[in-house]
């Protein structure tokens, strides 16, 4: 099962690594599969290996960690399309057919033409496609004793800056143009064009080959003696392999006094202290902190309680075996309540959710999308007490307190009132919804608004029948599964939009972060989807 690594972001975009082993490591030594001679990158970075029928990557320790879309990983599945970020760069990942994969070692020299339907667009002067091995990030015109540096060097940690320093650094591309339905390519084609998006607008500049031979090497990673006189060949050197600002940087302190550099060692400790003393000031001198977070939330309404539940790190109100929740249920006419949630941290059968000391459902287990997943449970009306507080409570019953991480937030519930139809009219009403359900999952490529009226008509239908005696017909249970579906592939449209909107954000093309946020709208009319609330977070976030 071969696959496809492309750099598409970083020195040497557009370089392609094929393999078709089921173990892939990546690093800065030289025994492994894909040596990257960066500081940035350590030694054994990561991993990709055969789980199964598919790919995932699994973090080696390394120092700066490993990204996939953006998050750091310890262990994660691959996809098509998929951005795993090493330090500095980024790599496409890309699952091929055998017939793509035989293609063996190319190389596409510059202002070569390609077939009339070919989608492959990059940002550099060739293509180079290497397999089962290859190397990347080494420094034009360095010799061996300059990689072996490298590779033996300590990992240094680099922060990249959200904000590009200036407007030459940007890296604004194109808006892409937004057809009427998500649908994608996949494979080396989508991971071609990924990189057509990420690549800077011009190439970088081409740098001069370093001198065979200097009389004295400046280390980058650290001063030099005070009035020491770097070389000529020692500076520029320091420039080439340094950013602009970096390399000012580091000439300025090797050619710094003594007293200069006690200066600045001075004002910086002075920084430190002050850091720590607010530090102590906000967080250890106010005890345990809990008056920051106010009164704990018991009462469910209508509006999700954004806090927290459960335990492990980032969670607001710690729960290790169980969080209870109040409501209390008054209905004119009958109704159908519907407790809505997310979870993550949750294994099968982990957590039981009960209302009035009745188990009523269970949590589902995690999958790749637990953080962005709604989930939503029903409660029988013969569970409920009218007119009095009801308890509802998520229960951990599998793991002693305080063992296993887990977490509930976003808790609210609906009440739908039911029509007070005869059986022969909600059938026929629900019909009539489901079948216009059909009709926009069926063309969901052509407007961006069909997947949720596909969601919204399901519902519709499912409710309909909650209304119908016993036994239910046919469509009650299969318009809940066609709601599922529909509700899948509006989580799956949210994720891929949001991470538009990071990519263009990260790459300094404010613009085409909010047109891809004012996008979101036309997929998600209504609030009652969360992902229209996430993407207004999102521009809160970034200030769009």
């Amino acid at each position: 099962m071969p696959f496809q690594l492309t750099i598409s972001e970083g020195r040497e975009a557009g370089k392609e690594f094929v393999f078709d082993q089921d173990s892939v490591l990546i690093g800065r030594s030289t025994d492994c599969d894909v040596a990257l001679f960066d500081p940035g990158v350590s030694r054994k970075h990561c991993r990709i290996f055969l789980d199964g029928e598919a790919y995932a990557v699994e973090d080696q320790g390394s120092a700066n960690g490993t990204l996939v879309n953006g998050s750091p990983v310890t262990t994660q599945a691959l996809g098509d399309g998929d951005k795993l970020t090493l330090g500095p760069v980024t790599f496409i990942f890309a699952m091929m057919t055998a017939e793509e994969a035989s293609t063996g070692e190319e190389e596409i020299p510059a202002g070569a033409e390609e077939p009339a339907n070919s989608t492959r667009i990059v940002s550099v002067d060739a293509v180079k496609r290497q397999r089962n091995k290859g190397m990347a990030l080494a420094p034009d015109g360095a010799n061996e004793e300059e990689l072996e540096e490298i590779r033996q060097g300590a990992t240094r940690h680099n922060l990249r800056s959200l904000r590009p320093v200036s407007a030459g650094q940007s890296g604004s591309r194109p808006a892409v143009s937004t057809q009427s339905g998500p649908s994608r390519a996949s494979g080396p084609k989508a991971a071609a064009a990924a990189i057509e998006r990420a690549a800077p607008a011009e190439p970088p500049a081409p740098r001069r080959p370093a001198p065979s031979a200097a009389p004295v090497r400046a280390r980058a990673s650290g001063p030099q003696p005070a009035g020491g006189g770097l070389s000529a060949a020692d500076r520029a050197r320091i420039r080439r392999e340094s950013p602009g600002v970096v390399a000012s940087a580091k000439l300025f302190w090797a050619d710094a006094s003594s007293a200069v550099r006690s200066g600045i060692i001075g004002g910086a400790g002075v920084v430190v202290l002050g850091f720590f003393g607010l530090l102590y000031w906000l967080v250890l001198s106010e005890g345990d902190g809990a008056q920051h977070k106010g009164e704990e939330p018991v009462l469910l309404g209508s509006q999700p309680i954004r806090d927290s539940f459960g335990l492990g790190p980032g969670v607001t109100w710690e729960r290790p075996d169980m969080k209870v929740f109040t409501w209390e249920y008054t209905a004119a006419t009958k109704a159908v309540v519907i407790l809505h949630y997310q979870a993550q941290g949750i294994s099968k059968d982990e957590v039981v959710v009960s209302v009035n000391g009745v188990d009523v459902g269970k949590v589902p287990p995690d999958t790749l999308a637990s953080q962005d997943r709604p989930l939503e449970l029903m409660i029988p009306a013969s569970n409920l007490k009218k007119g009095e507080p009801n308890r509802i409570i998520f229960d951990n019953t599998k793991n002693p307190p305080g063992e296993e991480p887990w977490v509930i937030w976003n808790v609210w519930v609906e009440r739908a009132l039911l029509p007070d139809l005869l059986p022969e009219e909600l059938a026929r009403k629900a019909t009539e919804s489901y079948k216009r359900g059909r009709k926009n999952f069926d063309t969901v490529d052509i407007g961006a608004r069909n997947r949720y009226e596909a969601w919204k008509a399901f519902r519709e239908a499912w409710l309909m029948l909650e209304a119908h005696p016993e036994p239910k017909p046919d469509l009650y249970f299969e318009a809940r599964e066609r709601m599922k579906e529909a509700q899948q592939e509006l989580d799956r449209t949210c994720a891929k939009l949001l991470l538009e909107v990071e990519g263009y954000y990260n790459q300094g093309n404010y613009k085409a972060a909010s047109a891809t946020l004012d996008h979101v709208k036309e997929y998600f009319p209504e609030y009652d989807q969360p992902c229209a609330t996430r993407a207004e977070n999102k521009r809160a976030e970034y200030g769009l």
